[in-house]
C-alpha cells in the first residue's frame, strides 16, 4: 500500500507547526512565586555617614548597599509597614562588610574612593511576610488600603546608635509561578 501525501496535507502540517512555534514565542515560564519592587524614593544623603553612598531596593527585592571603606555599620533589620502598622520584620543583624557581594568594587573617578557594592537578599522575607501566594495583603491588586513602606535599621557600631532609612515611595508587585502569556503592545 502506497501513502500519497498531497500538497494540501503538507500545507496544513506546516501551518500547524508554524502556528505552534508562533504561540511558543508568546509563552514564558515563571519558575516560582516571587515579588518585585519598584523603589522610586529619592536619593538619601546621610550627612553623619558620608561613607554610606546608597541604600535602595533592586527590582528583585534585594537590598542594595554601596559604601566606601572604612565602614563600621551593621544592618539590623528591615520593617515592612502599611501606613503606620508594622506587618512584619526581617531580622538581619550583619555587618555591612559581611553581606553578599553584588559586584566588584570600583574606583570613583571624581573622588578616587573605592566603592563597595553589597546586597541583602530578601525575597524569602517578602514571601514570609506578604504570603507565598500573595494571600495576606493582596499586593499589586489594588485592595491594600493605604501605602506600603519599608524601614531599614542600621546601627553605628562605634556609637551604638541606630538610625532608620525610610523607603517611602515604593510599589510592590506579585507574580505567581506558571506559564504566562506575553502579548506585545503594538
Amino acid at each position: 500500500m502506497r501513502i500519497n501525501i498531497n500538497s494540501i496535507g503538507v500545507v496544513i502540517i506546516f501551518s500547524i507547526i508554524f502556528l505552534l512555534l508562533l504561540i511558543l514565542q508568546f509563552l514564558h515560564r515563571v519558575p516560582e512565586n516571587h515579588y518585585t519592587i519598584s523603589d522610586q524614593t529619592q536619593e538619601i544623603i546621610l550627612e553623619d555617614y558620608p561613607e554610606l553612598k546608597e541604600v535602595s531596593f533592586m527590582y528583585s527585592t534585594d537590598l542594595y548597599i554601596e559604601y566606601t571603606e572604612p565602614i563600621n555599620l551593621k544592618l539590623e533589620k528591615v520593617n515592612f509597614r502599611i501606613n503606620d502598622e508594622v506587618i512584619g520584620t526581617a531580622e538581619i543583624n550583619k555587618n555591612l562588610n559581611e553581606l553578599e557581594d553584588f559586584a566588584e568594587p570600583y574606583i570613583d573617578e571624581k573622588t578616587k574612593e573605592k566603592s563597595i557594592r553589597k546586597k541583602c537578599v530578601l525575597q524569602k522575607e517578602f514571601l514570609r511576610i506578604l504570603g507565598k501566594r500573595n494571600e495576606k495583603y493582596k499586593v499589586g491588586t489594588g485592595t491594600i488600603e493605604g501605602r506600603f513602606y519599608i524601614d531599614i535599621y542600621i546601627k553605628d557600631l562605634k556609637t551604638n546608635e541606630t538610625f532608620i532609612i525610610k523607603r517611602d515611595n515604593i510599589s510592590i508587585y506579585y507574580e505567581s509561578a506558571g506559564i504566562k502569556l506575553y502579548l506585545p503592545s503594538i
